[in-house]
């Protein structure tokens, strides 16, 4: 066992070394566990998704929806790499956190690498180093989890003895809890939580349009389905449109004035790899939400009227209940 009170310089070294580590750790869960807590990283069960069908999610899409749509799994998901962070950088607290940081980062690149995530290399690479910073206290951890005898007082990182060792355990849990308040404030600042209430919110079929159909179905352009999202992120939100031949498009609206919205419109992404960005369609909308619930949509070719599909947003509509109900699996 090291000796906290006076240790040699190799044992210093080391344990400087540990402190780098913990806290080059510490900034990369503080950076993914508060994006969560604040509902940044996956968002939240969007209507503007409503018509994207499972076969045509990416393997991330359906991860991102699926956490998305469990606000308390992803919170408390962001609570645990948080509090690994902050305990890793307490010095009596490095050994849990490291513990609890590689869970953390084991299961997420579990996730990564069933869902296809890109940063795979990065979750394992935090995983091995969370791994490495929680060897010191391997033995303690055996012999709690596995012995019924005392547990052995763990090492204790020590950098200075004295009082240079003194300030710097003060100072080290004073910046440890400092880190935890200032990276979540500094996070919410810079990605502001979304408002909700957009009046045209909501998932709608098409019941009656002006255009004309195509000779065949395949090149039918009409639209046959819109949704518009709940949620507000930096004046923009997110919709999408199923065309009567089937195809998918997807793009976001802002406001341009009363009852106007400026939209933009892309292909759904084909194909393992894109290649090429698709290109965008730009134009605006005038709408009207008329006493029976209907909606009009004039603007960019389109004379329609649409109204409530609440087939497409059943997955938004279903409540909670603690009671006991017959299950829907659909």
């Amino acid at each position: 066992m090291i000796n906290a009170t006076s240790p040699s310089w190799p044992a210093r070294i080391g344990w400087t070394a540990h402190l780098v580590l913990r806290i080059g750790l510490a900034g990369y869960l503080f950076i993914y566990g508060w994006s969560k807590v604040f509902l940044a990283q996956m968002g939240r069960a969007d209507l503007g998704d409503a018509l994207v069908a499972y076969g045509e999610m990416s393997p991330m899409g359906l991860l991102w929806r699926m956490v998305g749509y469990s606000v308390p799994f992803q919170f408390l998901s962001g609570v645990a790499e948080v509090l690994a962070a902050g305990m890793l950088l307490w010095r009596r607290t490095a050994g849990v956190g490291a513990a609890v940081a590689a869970f953390d980062m084991y299961f997420v690149f579990l996730l990564n690498l069933s869902y296809d995530v890109p940063v795979k290399q990065l979750s394992l690479a935090l995983a091995i180093g969370a791994t490495i910073a929680a060897i010191p206290y391997l033995t303690r951890f055996l012999r709690a989890l596995f012995t019924a005898g005392p547990i052995p007082r763990g090492p204790l990182p020590t950098i200075a003895t004295g009082r240079p060792g003194k300030i710097i355990n003060v100072v080290g849990a004073v910046l440890a809890g400092l880190s935890v308040i200032a990276s979540g404030l500094l996070f919410r600042q810079a990605f502001p939580a979304p408002t909700e209430g957009h009046p045209l919110a909501g998932v709608y079929r098409v019941v009656d349009d002006t255009a004309k159909p195509a000779a065949r179905l395949v090149d039918d352009q009409r639209w046959q389905q819109a949704a518009f999202s709940q949620w507000v992120v930096g004046g923009k939100s997110r919709w999408s449109i199923r065309l009567a031949n089937g195809d998918l498009r997807t793009g976001s609206f802002r406001d341009a004035g009363p009852n106007l919205i400026k939209v933009d419109l892309k292909p759904a992404q084909r194909g393992p790899v894109r290649t090429t960005e698709p290109a965008t369609t730009t134009f605006e909308l005038r709408w009207e939400l008329r006493p029976d619930g209907r909606l009009r949509l004039v603007g960019g070719g389109q004379d329609l009227t649409l109204e409530s599909d609440p087939e497409f947003r059943f997955l938004f509509d279903r409540d909670f209940s603690w009671d006991p109900r017959p299950p829907v699996n659909r």
